[in-house]
């Protein structure tokens, strides 16, 4: 089981859900939903145990600052406030994490993956976008690009987009030609379109979109591209 955590790198306090594998291992941060990291609609903490049962470091920082929702309107709320007035903020947040996590001592290789869900997802793109120097592999699930800048020419790290045939949120359309964008510069990228599922169809907390074969299946794929660009 992980614990909640707090630290601060030059400057930047960051609060967060830190899990730790029983052996060294790389590390990958994981982003919350737009529900926000404690909401009861959120499975990110369990998740995070999950990634350190596979042998990574992990950890989902709070990018909501305490923050939650429980349902769709607030969620909305507290999304739209992040992209549109905190990205600095996050920008920061997500430095932090990075070096907080490779200084750990159980951090070995000190290799960082990021990977999220919805609104998370969408800065799994992003951070991969506007920092890959910083990261070695990214995993969005069901991101929406529309939400930030994400240029697939800066994107210099390997991804794999996981998306949802009947996404009622994302446009897969704009999610391949970003895969697209990717490829064609040389970098690796892969994608899946899971069929008959909708959003969110990794998240446990919801009965009406989880679906359990699928999930097990891109947890599973998303595990293995870790291992195999993070060591």
């Amino acid at each position: 089981m992980g614990r909640n955590v707090e630290f601060e790198v030059s400057g930047v306090k960051v609060t967060g859900y830190l899990a730790e594998p029983s052996n060294k291992g790389p590390a990958v941060l994981i982003i919350h939903e737009w529900w926000g990291l404690d909401s009861p609609l959120s499975n990110i903490k369990e998740l995070t145990d999950k990634l350190a049962g596979e042998g990574f470091v992990a950890f989902a920082p709070d990018l909501y600052k305490g923050k939650s929702a429980d349902n769709p309107d607030d969620a909305g709320k507290l999304m739209t406030d992040m992209f549109q007035n905190r990205m600095n903020e996050v920008d920061a947040m997500f430095r932090a994490s990075v070096e907080y996590l490779k200084n750990l001592d159980i951090t070995e290789p000190a290799k960082v993956g990021v990977t999220g869900f919805c609104c998370g997802g969408t800065l799994s793109m992003y951070f991969a976008s506007k920092f890959p120097e910083l990261i070695d592999a990214s995993v969005p699930f069901y991101g929406l690009p529309q939400l930030a800048p994400i240029d697939p020419h800066t994107i210099k790290v390997p991804i794999f987009f996981i998306m949802a045939q009947n996404d009622e949120f994302v446009d897969n359309d704009s999610v391949i030609d970003l895969f697209k964008g990717v490829w064609k510069n040389g970098v690796e990228a892969q994608a899946k379109v899971y069929p008959g599922v909708n959003h969110a169809f990794l998240n446990d907390r919801r009965p009406d979109v989880y679906n359990e074969s699928c999930a097990k299946d891109a947890w599973n794929l998303a595990v293995e591209f870790f291992r195999r660009h993070l060591g």
